[in-house]
C-alpha cells in the first residue's frame, strides 16, 4: 500500500455521523455528471524564445441530462469576496440553475461561458441562460496570459460527462491549484441521509485552492458545489449554504480569516420542467425545516473529506517559472485530521 492510499484508508476509516454514499462522490446524486477538460502543455513565447507552462483546466458540474428543458432550486453563499461568476445576479435574484456549473481559470471564463450556449442550443434547448461559470485564480502554476481552451475541447469536456466515480486531484482545473502551500486540487465525497422508508443524499465537489500563506492575496479560494437529491425550497438551500460555509474547520481553512469561499447548492427535487415555457403553476415539496441542522451536519462531514481527498490525490505539477508544487507531506495530512477530531 503507498501514501496515498494508506492516507486514503485513514480517511474512510475516521466515522462520522452519516455513512458514505455508494460511489462516495457528488454523483452518488443520481443525474449528476462530472467532466474534465485538463490543459497541460508547454509553449514557446515567440516574443522572448522562452518556455511557458500552461497548467489549467475545466471542471464541469452537470446537474441532469442536458437536453431536458429544466429548471433546479439552487443557492449560493459567497464569504469573503469569493470570485468572479457569471449569471450571479439572476441565480440570486431567481433561485434556479439550468446550465452546467463549471469552474476554469479566470482568464478561460468568457470562453467556457459561450461554449455553455452552445452546448445548450446544439441540444435544441432553447433555455440554458445564465451559464454559471466560475473564475478561480491558478496564476502561481500557470503561465496563462490569454485563454488556451477551445470550444471543441470544451464542448467534449460536457458529453464525456460521466455519472461514475470521480477522478480527483491534479485533474481539470486542479491542475494549476495550490492549497496550504502545497498541490491543491480536486476531492468530492457523499453522505446518506435516511428519513423514515426514504433515502436521501448529499453530494460534494470541491475545488482547493486555499490555506496558502504565501499568497499573492487573490490567490486563496475554496470553491464547493454541493447537491442533493432531498426536497427543498430556496430559503432552506440558503441556510444550507451558510451552514457548510461558516462550520468550515479551522484546521481546514487555516487562513480562513481572508480566504474566500464560494459554496453553492442545488437540489434535484423539485426540478421545473420548462417545456413549452412551463406549465402556469408548479408544486413544490420541502422538507421540515427541523431537519436542516442535520444535513448541514452531513454535508459538512462530506466536505472535509472531500478537502483531505484533494490534497491527497494531487500529484507534484511543476509550472510557470519552473516552480515545483508537491502534494502536502502525509504528517501535515496525519496532523489535519488529529486536528479535526
Amino acid at each position: 500500500m503507498n501514501k496515498e492510499q494508506d492516507l486514503l484508508a485513514k480517511v474512510i476509516q475516521k466515522k462520522g455521523n452519516f455513512e458514505r454514499g455508494e460511489k462516495n462522490c457528488i454523483t452518488d446524486i443520481q443525474g449528476v455528471r462530472i467532466g474534465h477538460l485538463t490543459v497541460n502543455k508547454d509553449l514557446v513565447d515567440p516574443s522572448s524564445d522562452s518556455k511557458v507552462r500552461i497548467r489549467t483546466g475545466l471542471t464541469a458540474v452537470l446537474p441532469y441530462s442536458m437536453e431536458r428543458e429544466e429548471r433546479l432550486f439552487m443557492e449560493e453563499f459567497i464569504l469573503h469576496g469569493g470570485k468572479e461568476t457569471t449569471g450571479y445576479q439572476v441565480t440570486k435574484d431567481f433561485c434556479y440553475l439550468n446550465s452546467p456549473i463549471a469552474i476554469t481559470n479566470s482568464f478561460d471564463v468568457g470562453a467556457v461561458y459561450d461554449a455553455i450556449l452552445s452546448y445548450g442550443f446544439a441540444l435544441g434547448r432553447s433555455e440554458i441562460w445564465p451559464p454559471f461559470v466560475v473564475g478561480i485564480d491558478d496564476f502561481y502554476l500557470n503561465g496563462i496570459k490569454k485563454s488556451h481552451m477551445d470550444e471543441k475541447a470544451i464542448l467534449n469536456a460536457f458529453h464525456r460527462a460521466s455519472g461514475e466515480v470521480v477522478e480527483e486531484g491534479s485533474v481539470g482545473i486542479g491542475l494549476g491549484l495550490r492549497a496550504f502551500d502545497a498541490k491543491g486540487g480536486i476531492g468530492t465525497s457523499s453522505r446518506k441521509f435516511p428519513m423514515g422508508s426514504s433515502q436521501f443524499h448529499i453530494g460534494i465537489l470541491v475545488v482547493s485552492a486555499h490555506g496558502n500563506r504565501e499568497s499573492s492575496g487573490n490567490e486563496n479560494s475554496l470553491i464547493i458545489t454541493a447537491a442533493v437529491d432531498m426536497p427543498l425550497v430556496p430559503y432552506q438551500i440558503r441556510h444550507i449554504t451558510k451552514g457548510l460555509t461558516f462550520g468550515l474547520p479551522a484546521a481546514l481553512n487555516p487562513t480562513g480569516y481572508t480566504d474566500a469561499v464560494q459554496c453553492v447548492l442545488f437540489t434535484t427535487a423539485n426540478p421545473m420542467s420548462m417545456e413549452n415555457e412551463g406549465p402556469p403553476v408548479f408544486d413544490f415539496k420541502a422538507l421540515d425545516d427541523s431537519f436542516l441542522p442535520k444535513i448541514i451536519q452531513a454535508g459538512s462531514e462530506a466536505i472535509q473529506e472531500a478537502i483531505l481527498r484533494s490534497l491527497i490525490k494531487a500529484v507534484p505539477v511543476q509550472g510557470k517559472d519552473g516552480r515545483l508544487c508537491d502534494p502536502i507531506p502525509a504528517p501535515s495530512i496525519e496532523k489535519i485530521m488529529r486536528d479535526l477530531e
